[in-house]
């Protein structure tokens, strides 16, 4: 990966990834051994995307990244000696149309984003401020670092963390619970690291 992430990149890794990890995770359920597996691949799949230039010219967004995932489970089963015929058959399912959403969709996303803003409520104060800066008010990282006071690094640090604590909400309550999990307490992890200055 590069010394320096390009922070159009992990915007772009928060809004269109995080909200379908739960769900790629469970496809790829089919094709993995274990959950170190699966683990692999997720984390195999932002680096890869995180080492891109920019995701500008991506337009569907879902399929994209199922893709991507597939492409590094390939990658492994051409490595791989033995490989059952099962998970040939079942890498199938990584492949997603790339097609308008319909109404339905548009619906399940407005609920997927309300969602996801009740995670970002689960953060700590100061990263909690720096994602709503970024991804609700749209400002850059040079102004949300100005208009919080905090360093450009700072931000981009606090951005990272948020991802990684997002995502690890997603692995721990899945899709299915989302409700539950907006109104759940704050987890372990996030609540003690509430009042730790980075």
């Amino acid at each position: 990966m590069s010394d320096r992430i390009n922070t159009g990149v992990v915007d772009w890794l928060t809004i269109h990834f995080l909200p379908h990890e739960a769900e790629l995770r469970t496809m790829l359920r089919r094709v993995c051994k274990d959950a170190a597996e699966i683990d692999d691949v997720i984390q195999e799949t932002c680096c890869r995307l995180l080492d891109l230039p920019d995701l500008d010219h991506v337009r569907s967004p879902k399929p994209f990244v199922f893709r991507a995932a597939k492409n590094i489970v390939l990658d492994r089963v051409r490595r791989d000696a033995v490989v059952s015929i099962e998970t040939m058959a079942n890498l199938e399912e990584l492949d997603i149309a790339d097609t308008a959403p319909s109404p339905d969709r548009v619906v399940f996303a407005r609920e997927e984003l309300k969602w996801v803003f009740g995670l970002i409520a689960n953060l700590p104060d100061r990263c909690k401020s720096v994602f709503r800066a970024r991804r609700v008010l749209g400002m850059s990282q040079n102004e949300t670092a100005a208009t919080l006071g905090l360093t450009d690094s700072v931000v981009e640090h606090e951005m990272m963390k948020g991802m990684r604590l997002m995502s690890d909400m997603i692995s721990k309550h899945g899709v299915e619970q989302q409700h539950r999990v907006r109104q759940a307490p704050t987890p372990e992890r996030v609540r003690k690291k509430s009042n730790v200055r980075d």
